[in-house]
């Protein structure tokens, strides 16, 4: 059976929630840089890559946690319910299940797997990536109470939330 989480203190969760704006941020910014083309090739495109990678590996974690550490932080952990986020959120996608894979795989770990990897399986679909993540994270900013965010998401929140309501 699994442990019980701890459950983490309004101040925690807003204080998460200011590292969880970065990540997504940096996330959003680095699919749209990426697609673009602008680091062209070599050691700066692949350092950009692996950046997007490793923030995409970190918000897969926190939107379809696993086996959580006891110190990571969570979506469930934003909801006095943890079901609530778990009945809500959309089904994680081949596509993302594919990416969380592959990071560990080609980017996180020196493995033998990266001697698997042909001309047609090497690109990221940054932008399919960006999309599917942005909209899981739509649903839990849909969701989420909003006294648990920082005040750099409330009006993020509520454009949403007007958004859906027009």
């Amino acid at each position: 059976m699994a442990t019980a989480r701890t459950t983490r203190t309004q101040a925690e969760l807003i204080e998460a929630s200011d590292h969880l704006h970065y990540e997504i941020s940096m996330f959003l910014a680095l699919a749209n840089g990426m697609a673009s083309g602008v680091a062209g090739q070599g050691p700066l495109n692949n350092a950009l890559l692996e950046s997007f990678t490793i923030h995409a590996r970190i918000l897969l974690d926190f939107l379809y946690a696993a086996k959580p550490q006891p110190d990571d932080v969570i979506a469930e952990d934003f909801f006095p319910e943890p079901t609530a986020w778990h009945d809500s959120r959309p089904k994680k996608s081949d596509l993302l299940a594919s990416v969380h894979r592959r990071v560990a795989k080609e980017v996180a770990h020196l493995t033998y797997a990266r001697q698997e990897v042909t001309p047609d399986t090497k690109p990221w679909a940054f932008v399919q990536i960006a999309n599917e993540v942005n909209a899981a994270f739509g649903a839990f900013l849909s969701i989420v109470p909003i006294n648990h965010l920082a005040d750099k998401w409330k009006d993020l929140k509520r454009q949403r939330t007007e958004g859906e309501a027009a």
